[in-house]
């Protein structure tokens, strides 16, 4: 519970750094790299967790399905926390983000030759997976999804046989 809060702090924090900075206005297109800092902050949120539930354990050790299951409820708390923030911060306080994503994807792919009517067609799956509710409903389950492939890999490399050589039962 703790990690998954940690997760929607740094999650929130980085969203608005990220609308301070611009990057969800006029500046939008300059700041695309922007979201790796957050898949990084997620990552790492994620293998501390997973850590900590190994270290916390009497004898250090830990399942690899273990390490599974708590990297992927990290996840799922921290992005379910910010899938509600992500409603109210697009909003009420970003307001104008979808307008300014919906103008920067326009041009990029106009310029490569899209016609008008698929441009059309394009802007009204951006104006709902990208607004309020669809950011609130999309950003828990890619958190998950994404969480469970960090949760899948660092604990590969964090399962630790108990002291004796036999490992824990699953």
């Amino acid at each position: 519970m703790t990690y998954g809060l940690i997760s929607a702090l740094c999650s929130i924090v980085l969203t608005l750094i990220a609308y301070f900075l611009g990057y969800q206005g006029e500046n939008m297109a300059n700041g695309q790299w922007f979201q790796w800092i957050a898949f990084l902050a997620g990552a790492v949120v994620t293998f501390l967790g997973i850590r900590a539930v190994r270290e916390e354990s009497p004898d250090k050790s830990m399942t690899y399905g273990k390490g599974v299951g708590t990297g992927v409820k990290i996840c799922l708390i921290g992005s379910l926390i910010s899938g509600l923030y992500a409603f109210i911060h697009f909003k009420f306080i970003s307001t104008e983000f979808v307008d300014y994503l919906v103008q920067m994807v326009r041009e990029q792919q106009s310029a490569k030759g899209i016609s008008d009517a698929q441009l059309d067609q394009m802007e009204k799956g951006m104006r709902f997976m990208y607004g309020p509710v669809g950011l609130a409903i999309l950003s828990p389950i890619m958190g998950t999804i994404i969480g469970t492939i960090y949760s899948l890999v660092f604990s590969a490399f964090l399962k630790k046989a108990p002291p004796g050589g036999h490992p824990p039962p699953m």
